[in-house]
């Protein structure tokens, strides 16, 4: 069967690269699981069985690209000597983040962070073996854009 028209080549490479630009366009942005910027962070620390938790702390960080392709845009934000381990194994999809962290020495601490992102907003939790054994804690964080870094 044959139809009066004929695909122009021009036309159909100009197509075939708009829609490549946008799936690299979307690609990258699914990279990015949050708009870099300003972002203010309510940070709990709890444990199991202990009901006078502490009040959370609010604090205000900059987060950049960077930080986000690395997992240090979710890495452990209270005091904990957990701090200073390494973040291992971090996977990012486009609404979700997980890690764990190590530490090397005797009584090795190890942590597990598990985040859902939603453009401008996260929220998640980091398990902490901070001996290694059995004893746990958690981190939960709540952060929201509020700007542009300045």
């Amino acid at each position: 069967m044959k139809f009066g028209w004929r695909p122009d080549p021009v036309a159909f490479l100009a197509a075939s690269g708009m829609v490549a630009a946008f799936a690299a366009t979307a690609a990258g942005a699914a990279d990015l699981l949050l708009a870099p910027g300003l972002y203010q962070v309510e940070v709990r620390s709890g444990a199991p069985n202990v009901q006078d938790a502490a009040p959370p702390q609010v604090l205000t960080r900059c987060i950049h690209p960077d930080d986000l392709k690395s997992g240090q845009a979710f890495f452990v934000l209270s005091d904990d000597p957990l701090k200073r381990c390494q973040l291992v194994d971090y996977q990012a999809t486009a609404d979700a983040a997980l890690y764990r962290i190590v530490c090397a020495g005797q009584n090795r601490g190890s942590a597990v962070g598990v985040f859902d992102t939603k453009g401008t907003t996260y929220r998640g939790t980091i398990r902490i073996s901070p001996d290694g054994k059995s004893m746990t804690r958690s981190e939960t964080q709540a952060g929201k854009r509020i700007g542009n870094c300045p």
